[in-house]
């Protein structure tokens, strides 16, 4: 039976609102088979379609194809009403979907209006959308859908790691386990070598991370559909065309993306194209040239969403003007791309995955504490895992393993006894694994909401290993000093010589004082060892044992930021494979999304979730620098 699409989601007034669930979510799909359940402008619709009437369906006749498969008229009823809600992905995911922001997981799934009408589109589809406006709900929804309604189909989802999958996969399962009809129909998850689920109706979805050259894609044969998540972050052409290749022709395309302003990248190259404004006299290298013939195959719908699209609390003046001033203007590339979903100017990725890869290794004393404080609650969560090294097709994946998760009494945790010592200071030097040989520290501080991530490093020769790596949120100064003094505890002796390099902003200056200052941490010496740095500051340029580096023009050193600087030393251990890290998903995370851009006199770097980058920047500095700086702060 063929049943047309449904009629366009009505015009509504913008910015946007949350789309009124057009039916009530199932309970059982028998309930079709007592009443009319779908909306009653879309059954008259359908019955217009198919020359039909109602007083036929009152005499208890049905289209042949519908009577054929009931043994009576409520069961043709509930086949006539089901095949009407999968035809429709709005009609489908409101009957079987839950909302996830609903504690009791009762209500239908919602979307914004402006999302209507990308998951009805039956074209490929490609998006060019700001941070956090509702893609990842569409992928799952609208996978979710094409799993239950395509019998025999298979799906592709790919992303450039497998970071950004499981989100995906997180919430679908979620959804799955939501709806017990839908959780029966999922007979298989595989979890190894990459996700894989199969459905009772021999519908197969393969979760891929493309890594560096998509070398993952192979050996996938997608029929229905391929999707990809953070497209603009696939640079490699390869990327592209394995994945294009592992789709029959039959399938359809959904991209989607924030936009990076990399007009050189493939997803560019597929948003100009789903606009008909691809420059097709421009040169292309061969596997370019693959993918831009592979972009060709399909007929393509762009859409962009805004977050001006969004409706309040999501976007108000007061909310416009907090993007504004965290992002440093609305003609900033940063601006323009979370906000407004625009390509903007490009920025560069600082440190590429095909490079930081190489220097994930297995550290085996490597421990991570997290410290949450809710003051609220009077509580403090306390989270503790170490990563073990497990390597993927595509180098290392990412791995945590729970070592302890526990909730504390703010009143008792940071108490000072009358030696200077707490609960809070004991527990870090238990924690910690206290490692032998050279060793230095950094910190970027921050103080509610940024949060304060401590670092401490073995210096083993030229090589820089991270050993240890403590996060604080919500804290105060003096639970900063405390979390710093203890790491020191742990690392340093009497007549050890450890240097500590931290930021120097509002917090950093504020912890450093009191470190220096207060009488309770005198016996420390940190006024000797803790430097503290502006990043924005310039100095000579070194190299890593501290000799300058000329200007070929002028025979003199050359100026640099100390930001700049810093990066630049960890960047050539990167590519030396000097440094060694661990498999901790923040730090993947966070170093393959960090971007820069070039300003009129300096780098500029993307200061979204840098907090772990920064600690390690100071930690660099201090170690090139510390010797040389007479003043605390430089």
């Amino acid at each position: 039976m063929t049943v047309a699409l449904l009629e366009k989601a009505p015009e509504v007034e913008y910015p946007g609102l949350v789309v009124p669930p057009p039916m009530e979510p199932l309970s059982a799909e028998a309930d079709l088979g007592k009443g009319i359940i779908v909306p009653a402008a879309t059954f008259e619709r359908v019955l217009e379609e198919l020359d039909w009437t109602w007083q036929q369906l009152s005499r208890g006749e049905f289209p042949a194809a519908i009577y054929r498969r009931g043994k009576d008229t409520k069961e043709r009823l509930q086949i006539l009403q089901l095949a009407i809600i999968c035809e429709d992905p709005l009609l489908w995911c409101t009957a079987f979907l839950r909302e996830p922001e609903d504690i009791d997981h009762k209500d239908p799934y919602q979307f914004f209006d402006y999302q209507v009408e990308s998951l009805r589109c039956m074209t490929s589809v490609v998006h060019q959308d700001a941070a956090e406006v509702g893609k990842t709900r569409e992928i799952v929804a609208w996978s979710t859908w094409r799993n239950h309604t395509c019998p025999g189909g298979s799906g592709l989802i790919g992303a450039p790691l497998q970071v950004h999958l499981d989100e995906i996969i997180d919430a679908k399962l979620d959804q799955l386990s939501y709806n017990r009809t839908l959780e029966k129909r999922l007979i298989k998850h595989k979890k190894q070598p990459y996700t894989q689920f199969k459905f009772q109706n021999g519908f197969k979805e393969d979760y891929r991370p493309a890594g560096f050259d998509g070398n993952a894609y192979r050996g996938v044969h997608a029929k229905t559909f391929g999707i990809i998540d953070e497209a603009a972050k696939k640079k490699n052409p390869k990327q592209w065309s394995e994945f294009w290749r592992a789709l029959k022709p039959s399938a359809t395309g959904r991209v989607y993306s924030v936009p990076d302003g990399d007009r050189e990248s493939g997803y560019y190259k597929l948003t100009m194209r789903a606009t008909g404004t691809a420059d097709d006299g421009q040169e292309d290298h061969e596997d370019e040239k693959s993918a831009s013939e592979d972009f060709d195959n399909y007929t393509w719908t762009l859409f962009r969403w805004g977050k001006d699209l969004m409706p309040a609390p999501y976007w108000t003046p007061q909310r416009k003007k907090f993007y504004v001033d965290q992002y440093g203007g609305e003609d900033s590339p940063d601006y323009r791309h979370n906000v407004l979903g625009e390509h903007g100017d490009p920025e560069n990725s600082v440190f590429p995955w095909a490079q930081l890869k190489h220097c994930i290794r297995d550290i085996q004393e490597y421990r991570v504490l997290k410290v949450l404080v809710d003051t609220a609650k009077q509580e403090v969560l306390i989270k503790g895992y170490r990563c073990d090294y497990v390597i993927g097709n595509d180098g290392p994946q990412t791995s945590e393993v729970i070592l302890r998760d526990e909730l504390f009494d703010l009143t008792q945790l940071f108490k000072l006894d009358d030696d200077g010592d707490s609960q809070f200071k004991q527990m870090i030097r238990d924690y910690f694994i206290s490692v032998p040989g050279l060793k230095r520290g950094g910190g970027d501080f921050g103080f509610a909401p940024d949060p304060t991530e401590l670092t401490l490093w073995n210096i083993i020769g030229k090589r820089d290993r991270l050993v240890s790596r403590l996060q604080l949120k919500q804290v105060t100064y003096d639970q900063q000093c405390q979390a710093l003094d203890a790491l020191d505890d742990l690392c340093a002796s009497a007549d050890d010589s450890m240097k500590w390099g931290t930021d120097y902003g509002n917090a950093g200056s504020a912890v450093a004082h009191d470190l220096q200052g207060l009488q309770i941490y005198e016996h420390k010496s940190y006024e000797d060892r803790l430097r503290g740095f502006m990043f924005q500051s310039t100095t000579d340029n070194i190299d890593e044992s501290g000799e300058p580096l000329t200007d070929a023009k002028t025979g003199k050193p050359s100026k640099i930021t100390l930001k700049e600087l810093a990066t630049d030393l960890i960047v050539k251990q990167m590519q030396r494979q000097l440094l060694e890290l661990p498999a901790d998903p923040d730090i993947i995370s966070d170093y393959t999304n960090h971007t820069c851009r070039i300003g009129e006199r300096q780098r500029i770097y993307n200061k979204q979730k840098d907090h772990l980058i920064d600690s390690h920047r100071t930690q660099k500095l201090a170690g090139v620098l510390g010797n040389e700086m007479e003043d605390i702060f430089v």
